[in-house]
């Protein structure tokens, strides 16, 4: 039920005396004549049935009745001055919504796009993790970040991080110390990523293993194949750059650093004719200076 409310004329009026403790200044404040004033606090002292100011009127001091209402209207004031702040910062913000391949976001991007939060307000980022089987394309989106795409003529692409292939290996993994050359893989099983073909094919070809390569475990997903790697369940040919922070925190190591071969190129894809064009240009030049804040350690030599 609604409750019945003094009124809201009265209420400013009184807010505004109590707050600079004058009627002048309140008519000021508020473009109106000083009488003006004076009568909403008439008015609202007559529907509260008692005074709301001390009898000299010279200092305006609220009344103990008084300093409750004010506190009461300042703090609502407040609250609506809040709530119109955040529709015009919402009014302002331009919502980007971002593609991006699960394990190079939930890696690389996600820990670094902070920065570009703080240093871009107005730009709010909705980041979307992709699976390889999906069709990127197919997905609305104002930036895709893709490995090696395949982009329509239409739209502008900036590539702006190449990776590299190592193999690494988990610390825990019980075969590491068999694991003193190449050669020793064949004693073990490798694993492999079904969603990245030829990345492993190329990795032993640089290890000269290409002729007799090692079995292999193959899981549907680059992730499953990683949480794998991590758990101990032997080494991955994985992108140096993008699990930076396993290789410096030591979670994984890499096997034989003089190994490494060419891995993916990162993209930014974007629509230059698109409404959020400006904004997916500022996230892309971003992307474009950004240093590395984790680098990988070389660990196995």
């Amino acid at each position: 039920m609604k409750r019945k409310l003094p009124p809201m004329k009265a209420l400013i009026a009184f807010e505004s005396v109590s707050r600079l403790g004058s009627v002048t200044k309140a008519a000021d404040e508020l473009f109106v004549t000083h009488s003006a004033v004076s009568k909403q606090i008439g008015a609202l002292e007559e529907w509260f049935g008692r005074p709301l100011f001390e009898k000299n009127r010279k200092f305006m001091q609220p009344t103990a009745d008084g300093l409750v209402l004010a506190s009461a209207a300042e703090q609502a004031w407040d609250l609506i001055a809040d709530a119109i702040d955040d529709l015009r910062l919402k009014e302002d913000t331009t919502v980007l919504k971002v593609l991006a391949p699960s394990t190079f976001a939930m890696r690389w991007l996600i820990p670094r796009v902070w920065s570009f939060s703080e240093e871009h307000q107005r730009i709010e980022l909705q980041l979307r993790q992709t699976d390889s089987l999906e069709t990127w394309l197919d997905i609305p989106f104002d930036v895709a970040i893709r490995s090696n795409p395949v982009v329509p003529n239409h739209l502008t692409t900036t590539p702006f991080l190449s990776d590299e292939l190592i193999l690494a290996i988990s610390p825990r993994a019980p075969m590491l110390p068999r694991l003193k050359n190449p050669a020793d893989l064949l004693s073990c099983r490798v694993l492999r990523a079904a969603t990245r073909p030829g990345e492993l094919e190329a990795w032993l070809e640089a290890a000269g293993l290409a002729k007799t390569p090692p079995k292999t475990t193959v899981h549907a997903h680059f992730y499953l194949a990683l949480e794998a790697a991590l758990a101990g369940g032997g080494p991955l040919v994985c992108p140096r750059e993008t699990l930076g922070d396993l290789l410096a925190k030591g979670e994984l190591i890499e096997l034989w650093q003089h190994i490494r071969v060419t891995g993916p190129t990162y993209t930014a894809i974007y629509d230059a004719s698109s409404h959020h064009a400006r904004s997916a240009a500022v996230f892309i030049g971003w992307l474009s200076k950004l240093r590395k804040s984790v680098s990988a350690p070389d660990a196995f030599a």
